[in-house]
C-alpha cells in the first residue's frame, strides 16, 4: 500500500466570528482586534482611489459651497445631528457637490446621486444580522430630487427605510471623534449586499475634515483626514458617478424593492439567481446562486470567489484533473470556469494591489465556477441509513480523488457533502466513473460488478491541493478551514501532544458477520492489509511536523457526522427543554468554533466512551453511540507521527464502522425516518462576561436552528418552485430513484417539530426572488446592455501574478 504523501500546511489564520451573528458593538470590537482598518496616508489614498479618470477639479471652494463650511466647523460638541438634520449643511454641501458634478458630465438624462440622511430608520436587509443604521447614504434618482434638495437646502430623510441594496454611498458623521471600526463596517455590510461590485467607497466626516474609505476583497482603507479642503471631496463625488466598480458580467435587478436579485451572464447565456447567498469580505467574498435561464428555465449554479494571486490551486483546473480520463464518481463537475474580466478585457482584481507599498500578499482576482449539478441538502436526508450511506459513499469520493489524482479536499463540511442531484445523467456520468474505491451500493450488493451508484454529491475544491505540484510554504495563501470541522491540530496550528494523542495502541475496527463477507468481496485481501499494518507497524516519528494530510479530511467527515446526528432525532420528536451537561459542552465547543492558535478548542475535551455518547445523542439514535464510541476511538490520536501508515487508513476506519451500522439497520430492519437538525439546542452562551479576544473569536450567533449549518459552498436552495418550468431531472422536490437501501420512501418530519423548516425573513441567509423569477423580471433583464466581454479566462496551473496582473 502507499505511503502517506502530503502538503505543508500554510499557517493558520486567526479566525473570528461571522459578521452577521454579531451586534453592531460586537462587530466594531471584532474589527478593531483583527485590525480589519487600515490607515493610509490622505494623498496615497487620492492617487490610487481618487484621481485616475477625474476632469479638473476645484482646489477652492466654489461661491455657493463656501458658505456651508463655517457651518460644519462651528457644530458643537454633541449635536452631530445638525450636520445631517434641520439645517443640514453637510448634506447640502454633498448634494451641492453632486449636481455640480452631474451637470459637468453633460448627461442630462443620467441618475443623479442624492444624499440623504438616514438616522431615523435601520436599513433592510434579507440576511441575518444586528439592524444597521449609518447616519448617510446616498441613492441614484432622479436629476429632478436633487435640483429640488439644493434649492431648497432642505434635510432630505428618506420617508421609508432604505434597503442596502438601493444605496450608492454610505457615511457617518460625528462632531469631534473618529470611529473607523463603525464606518469600516457600514462598507462591509454594502460590499456583501453588492456582489456584481469590485469595490465600494463611504466616508466619515467631523467638523475638523472627513475621511474616506475604500474596500475591496483585499482591504477596508480609510485615509488620513482631509481638513475640508474641496478638490478630494470632488473626485469623491466623480469616482462615485463613474461607476468603474462595475462587473460587466453582473447587474442587480430590483434594487429598489427589498427582493433584489442578480443576473449573470455566463458565456452569452443570461441567468437570474433565484436563490443567492453573497458573504461579507474581507477575504474571499464568496457569492453563491442558483441561476436559471432567461429563456429555457435551465438551472446553473454560480460561484463567485476572489482568488489570492499566491494560492497555486486553481480549483476549475483540481475539478478538470480530477475527471480526466474517466469522471470520479460523486465528484462534481464543472461547466464554466475562470478569471472574470472587466470591459477592456483584463482580469478583475482588487485595485489596493497598486499601492507601492503594498505587499503582493493581498492581491486577489475574481474568480467563476459553475456547474449543473445540483445536490440538495443533508437536512433533506430522509432515513437514518440514507445519512450514513451519505457519509459513507462522501469518504468513497474523498478516497478516490486521493487515489486518482493526488488531490486533497481540505474543506469538508455539512455544506460540502451533499445529497445526490436528481439526475439521469449524474446517474449514468457515476456509473461509468472511476470508483476503486466502492460506494455503498456496490459493497451492499455482494456484486463485484455492480455498477457505482453515489447517494452524494461532494462539491467545492476551493480549498483544495493537488500534491503533485507541492509549492513552498511561503506560497500558500493562509487557509482555515471551516469552523466546526476543521481538524483539530490544523485548527490549533501544531500537532497534538504526542503522548496525550499516542495511537500506539489503537488497533483497526474489527469487521464480523455479513459486513466482513461483503466488504471481503468488494475489496478482497485489503481487509488484513489494513489491520496487520496498523497493528505491526508501531514506527513513530516524534519530530514530526504538522502537515496537511487525508486522514485530516477523515477527521472533518467524523465532525460533520457527529455534529448532525447530535442534533437530529426520529420523525416523532418532542422538543427538550433540558439537556445533559457533556450535551451543553458539546454543541457550545462546535457552534463556537473559529480556528485560532491561541485559544483553546473545546473539541479536545471530546470523548470516546459510549456513556459521552450517549449523553450526546438523542435516545432515538442511541443505537449509534458504539458507532461513534469507536470512531471516535480511532480518531482521537495524532496520526502524523506514523509516517508510514497508508494514507487512506483513517477513511477505511470510518468507512467500516459506518457499514456495520448500514448492514445492522438493513439485516434487522431497524431503519426509523429521520429529521436532521430538529432538536431543541441550549441557548446561546451570552459573550457579555467573555473578554475582548475571546468575544472575537467565539461569538453568540441567533438561537435558530438554521445557524446550526455552515454555507461554505455552492448548494441549492431548499425548495425550487415548480412554477419555474424546469427540467423534470431537475427538480430538487423529484425523489431520486432507490436512494434508501430497503427501497422504500420514509416519511418527513411535520413542520411542527421541525424548527428548521421555518424561513422567516429576520432569519434568511439567502436572498429569494419570488416564484418565477424569470417572468416578473424578464423585462428589466432583457433590457440589460450586456457589451461583449463575458467569457472567462482559464488560469494556468502555478502561475504566480503580479501586482500588475502578468504571470511570472
Amino acid at each position: 500500500m502507499a505511503s502517506t504523501s502530503s502538503l505543508t500546511s500554510s499557517s493558520i489564520k486567526r479566525s473570528g466570528p461571522s459578521l452577521e451573528s454579531l451586534s453592531a458593538t460586537e462587530a466594531q470590537n471584532d474589527s478593531r482586534y483583527r485590525n480589519l482598518v487600515s490607515e493610509i496616508a490622505s494623498d496615497v489614498f487620492e492617487q490610487i482611489y481618487l484621481l485616475r479618470t477625474s476632469p479638473p477639479l476645484p482646489e477652492e471652494w466654489p461661491e455657493n459651497q463656501a458658505p456651508l463650511l463655517p457651518l460644519i466647523k462651528n457644530i458643537q460638541s454633541g449635536s452631530e445631528t445638525q450636520l445631517y438634520q434641520h439645517s443640514a449643511p453637510l448634506l447640502s454641501l454633498l448634494n451641492s457637490i453632486s449636481l455640480q458634478v452631474h451637470n459637468s458630465r453633460g448627461e442630462p438624462h443620467e441618475s443623479a446621486l442624492v444624499f440623504r440622511s438616514c438616522s431615523n430608520h435601520c436599513l433592510t436587509s434579507p440576511y441575518l444580522g444586528a439592524p444597521q443604521k449609518p447616519d448617510l447614504i446616498a441613492r441614484w434618482e432622479s436629476l429632478s430630487v436633487l435640483e429640488q434638495a439644493v434649492e431648497s437646502s432642505s434635510n432630505l430623510t428618506s420617508l421609508k427605510p432604505p434597503s442596502w441594496f438601493d444605496l450608492a454611498i454610505v457615511g457617518e458623521a460625528k462632531v469631534d471623534r473618529t470611529d473607523p471600526a463603525q464606518v469600516g463596517n457600514y462598507v462591509r455590510h454594502f460590499l456583501r449586499h453588492r456582489p456584481e461590485l469590485n469595490a465600494v467607497l463611504g466616508f466619515f466626516a467631523n467638523k475638523k475634515g472627513y475621511r474616506l474609505v475604500y474596500h475591496d476583497a483585499s482591504v477596508v482603507h480609510l485615509s488620513a483626514p482631509f481638513s475640508w479642503s474641496s478638490r478630494p471631496l470632488y473626485a469623491f463625488v466623480h469616482r462615485i458617478y463613474d461607476k468603474l466598480f462595475q462587473d460587466p458580467s453582473m447587474r442587480i435587478i430590483g434594487a429598489h424593492s427589498d427582493h433584489a436579485t442578480w443576473a449573470t451572464n455566463v458565456a452569452g447565456e443570461v441567468f437570474i439567481a433565484q436563490k443567492s447567498r453573497p458573504e461579507p469580505g474581507l477575504g474571499q467574498r464568496r457569492y453563491t446562486s442558483l441561476g436559471i435561464h432567461l429563456l429555457t428555465a435551465r438551472l446553473l449554479f454560480i460561484k463567485d470567489v476572489w482568488w489570492h494571486a499566491l494560492r497555486r490551486y486553481h480549483e476549475g483546473l483540481m475539478y478538470e484533473r480530477a475527471h480526466a480520463g474517466a469522471p470520479i464518481s460523486g465528484l462534481m463537475t464543472v461547466g464554466h470556469y475562470g478569471y472574470v474580466l472587466d470591459k477592456f478585457g483584463q482580469r478583475i482584481r482588487t485595485m489596493g494591489g497598486n499601492l507601492q507599498d503594498r505587499q503582493q500578499k493581498h492581491e486577489r482576482y475574481k474568480m467563476r465556477i459553475t456547474t449543473s449539478d445540483i445536490g440538495r441538502r443533508l437536512e433533506d436526508v430522509e432515513t437514518l441509513s440514507e445519512l450514513l450511506s451519505v457519509i459513507y459513499d462522501a469518504c468513497a469520493v474523498q478516497r478516490n480523488l486521493y487515489r486518482k489524482c493526488k488531490i486533497l479536499h481540505r474543506d469538508i463540511s455539512d455544506g460540502n457533502i451533499m445529497l445526490a442531484p436528481n439526475s439521469e445523467q449524474y446517474r449514468e456520468r457515476c456509473a461509468n466513473g472511476y470508483a476503486e474505491v466502492k460506494f455503498v451500493n456496490q459493497v451492499i450488493s455482494g456484486n463485484k460488478d455492480e455498477k457505482p451508484n453515489p447517494t452524494c454529491l461532494l462539491i467545492d475544491l476551493g480549498n483544495g491541493a493537488d500534491l503533485n505540484t507541492l509549492p513552498h510554504r511561503e506560497a500558500l495563501a493562509e487557509r482555515t478551514g471551516t469552523p466546526k470541522f476543521i481538524a483539530r491540530s490544523l485548527s490549533g496550528g501544531k500537532c497534538l501532544d504526542f503522548r496525550d494523542y499516542s495511537s500506539t495502541s489503537v488497533t483497526m475496527p474489527v469487521l464480523t458477520d455479513r459486513a466482513l463477507d461483503l466488504h471481503r468481496i468488494a475489496y478482497g485481501s485489503t481487509y488484513d492489509d489494513y489491520n496487520q499494518e496498523i497493528n505491526q507497524d508501531s514506527t513513530v516519528e516524534r519530530n514530526a511536523e504538522l502537515v496537511h494530510q487525508l486522514f485530516h479530511d477523515a477527521e472533518s467527515t467524523f465532525w460533520v457526522t457527529a455534529w448532525i446526528l447530535a442534533r437530529s432525532a426520529g420523525e416523532n420528536y418532542q422538543p427538550e427543554d433540558t439537556w445533559s451537561q457533556e450535551f451543553r459542552t458539546f454543541v457550545n465547543g462546535m457552534r463556537d468554533h473559529h480556528p485560532d492558535p491561541d485559544t483553546l478548542d473545546v473539541r479536545i475535551s471530546v470523548g470516546s466512551s459510549e456513556e459521552y455518547w450517549r449523553s450526546i445523542l438523542h435516545s432515538d439514535l442511541a443505537g449509534l453511540t458504539l458507532m461513534l464510541s469507536e470512531m471516535f476511538y480511532y480518531i482521537r490520536p495524532e496520526w502524523s507521527y506514523r509516517t508510514q501508515l497508508d494514507a487512506e487508513h483513517v477513511h477505511e476506519a470510518m468507512m467500516r464502522l459506518l457499514l456495520t451500522e448500514i448492514v445492522r439497520l438493513v439485516d434487522e430492519r431497524a431503519d426509523i425516518p429521520l429529521a436532521v437538525g430538529v432538536r431543541a439546542l441550549p441557548p446561546i452562551q451570552s459573550s457579555s462576561h467573555r473578554s475582548q479576544k475571546n468575544a472575537s473569536l467565539s461569538a453568540d450567533q441567533p438561537s435558530s436552528s438554521s445557524r446550526t449549518r455552515t454555507h461554505n459552498s455552492l448548494e441549492p436552495p431548499s425548495s425550487i418552485s415548480e412554477e419555474t418550468s424546469e427540467p423534470d431531472t431537475m427538480r430538487v422536490g423529484k425523489k431520486r430513484k432507490s436512494p434508501h437501501l430497503n427501497g422504500r420512501p420514509a416519511r418527513r418530519p411535520s413542520p411542527r417539530s421541525s424548527s428548521r423548516l421555518s424561513n422567516s425573513t429576520s432569519t434568511r441567509t439567502e436572498t429569494e426572488t419570488g416564484n418565477n423569477p424569470v417572468q416578473r423580471l424578464k423585462d428589466e433583464v432583457q433590457g440589460i446592455q450586456w457589451g461583449s466581454l463575458y467569457s472567462l479566462q482559464k488560469p494556468v496551473n502555478g502561475e504566480i501574478l503580479t501586482t500588475d496582473g502578468q504571470t511570472s
